[in-house]
């Protein structure tokens, strides 16, 4: 997993996932006195939403990416709130040390995800949570799928190198990540499709983030060979999504 400017990354997709992470937890049924491990913190959507919980609850939260860590630790600032860096296949805890193990848009960047869903419940008591989402990249992200679009265009080669690097639980299906859920021993496992609304303000509020190559997806921008070539969609009007 390769990410930079976790300031960045909180422009080019935090934003999306602060709106997710109240969804996510009223998915799983977080309650008020629960200790909850969040794993791939990031830039602390989640945590900061699980904090809101109520004033008892208490988040651990792991992230491969020290900067990040170090990043999200300034962003919660919340004596509640603990994080550290871990990569998600092998976390420094005893067994069952939580009440629910987390994982939000995290999954699909991780070398071996059935290993990771197998270390949550490790780390799991007997009757918690241990759960998972992640954007439908079939046909649930328009954002990237303009980008994708253009870039197949423009830069098919480099599409080609990026998607057969990707990992198969990325194009997973519900059916096949409950699946999966199964093969890692665990029970009652049910799916729901949770939506949020990607709303840009001008076609810069879509495209800039985009520019700072804080992940693998926008690193593939570049900049014009041309100072006179405008990109794809400058001084256009750009819809909600």
């Amino acid at each position: 997993m390769t990410y930079s400017n976790p300031a960045a990354y909180r422009r080019f997709m935090g934003r999306w996932s602060a709106q997710l992470a109240p969804l996510f937890i009223r998915f799983v049924g977080v309650e008020n006195g629960q200790r909850i491990l969040d794993i791939g913190c990031g830039t602390g959507s989640l945590s900061t939403a699980l904090l809101a919980v109520g004033p008892a609850v208490r988040v651990v939260g792991v992230d491969p990416m020290l900067d990040y860590v170090s990043f999200t630790r300034e962003a919660v600032p919340d004596h509640r709130a603990d994080f550290q860096t871990s990569t998600a296949e092998a976390m420094p805890f005893p067994d069952a040390a939580f009440d629910a193990a987390l994982a939000m848009l995290v999954l699909q960047e991780v070398v071996d995800p059935l290993g990771a869903i197998r270390e949550m419940t490790r780390v799991t008591r007997g009757g918690g949570q241990v759960a998972a989402c992640q954007w439908d990249f079939h046909s649930g992200l328009p954002m990237q799928s303009i980008f994708w679009h253009a870039a197949e265009i423009f830069a098919p080669d480099q599409v080609a190198r990026r998607r057969a690097g990707d990992n198969a639980i990325k194009r997973a299906g519900l059916q096949e990540l409950a699946d999966l859920w199964e093969c890692a021993g665990l029970r009652e496992v049910r799916t729901a499709r949770l939506e949020v609304a990607m709303r840009f303000s001008s076609f810069d509020d879509y495209w800039q983030p985009f520019l700072a190559g804080a992940t693998p997806t926008s690193r593939i921008c570049g900049k014009p060979q041309s100072r006179n070539r405008e990109p794809v969609g400058a001084g256009s009007s750009f819809p909600d999504f």
